[in-house]
């Protein structure tokens, strides 16, 4: 694709915008979560009820982005990325993400990070303890099984968990990256990926993603964050959608639940795999390489 000149934008920061989305966002995130973890809730091995409430806080930075548009800058929503954009990356996004997260679990495996496991242990482990005790029928052979997850994942997974990551991404990428836009392309993609990542920390802590990491877990959330922001960033800039980066969220999102990572057993969530310093690693490189080449513009 041929770049253009970087045009850095002259507008001023909308901090008033920005604390006030800032305080929405993490103020009703933060307080159900730390609620729940209050009850003894923990986020190690979800059930339908912390799946449900991972789900509804999900939104909870498009609730503070409306809120701070309509009510409180009444800036409106010109610039909050409502579009589809073209196809293309959309198809980019669904046949790449994919690749991508089976190289990062073959690099893990190569690494010794993990071992393979084609009989889909963690799986079956899953299902039996989801259970709770109670008699299962027969399972198909692992490999129909594979291949039913990774079908659902592409298909009804993806299109499903779009709707929830743009609750995130209306948010985060269709208002919080545009207002932080003035500090240059890079700087916003910084700084956005960071607070991304700590409004993560409760779950974090609860042992959501890195359990048995409570706090070095935090730390590696808000790198792995910036890692998607510097993608998103390009991605939200090359095509002025949030609906796109909505799309790519929630592909990583369904490929990191999907199975291939049930293929790599014994993969510790701060080494190998998506969450660790293979993932990270990873994403930063693909980010880096598309920010580079991505001109800086408002909508």
């Amino acid at each position: 694709m041929a770049t253009e000149r970087p045009v850095r934008p002259t507008h001023p920061i909308a901090w008033r915008g920005i604390a006030a989305y800032l305080a929405i966002a993490f103020g009703l995130a933060w307080t159900a979560e730390i609620w729940a973890l209050s009850r003894g809730v923990r986020f190690a091995s979800l059930t339908p009820g912390t799946t449900l409430l991972l789900a509804s806080v999900m939104f909870t930075p498009a609730i503070a982005a409306f809120a701070v548009r309509r009510f409180i800058t009444r800036e409106g929503f010109a610039d909050a990325g409502l579009r589809r954009g073209p196809w293309r990356p959309y198809l980019m996004t669904w046949l790449g993400v994919p690749i991508l997260v089976a190289g990062i679990y073959a690099l893990t495996l190569l690494l010794g990070l993990g071992h393979f496991d084609p009989d889909l242990g963690q799986l079956t482990a899953r299902i039996h303890e989801a259970a709770r005790g109670q008699p299962l029928p027969s399972l198909p052979p692992p490999r129909l099984l594979a291949a039913a997850i990774l079908a659902q994942a592409l298909t009804f997974g993806v299109v499903i968990t779009t709707i929830f990551t743009f609750g995130e991404e209306f948010g985060w990428t269709g208002y919080l990256l545009m207002r932080l836009l003035p500090f240059g392309r890079w700087r916003a993609a910084l700084i956005y990926g960071v607070i991304w990542g700590l409004w993560h920390a409760p779950i974090i802590v609860g042992g959501f993603n890195y359990p048995g990491y409570p706090v070095l877990g935090v730390l590696m959330m808000c790198l792995l964050t910036v890692a998607f922001a510097l993608t998103q960033t390009a991605l939200r800039l090359r095509y002025k959608s949030v609906f796109l980066t909505s799309f790519f969220h929630a592909s990583v999102n369904t490929q990191g639940l999907g199975v291939v990572p049930l293929l790599a057993a014994g993969v510790s969530p701060v080494s190998g795999g998506i969450t660790g310093i293979v993932g990270i690693l990873a994403f930063m490189v693909l980010g880096v390489r598309l920010l580079a080449r991505t001109h800086e513009a408002l909508d």
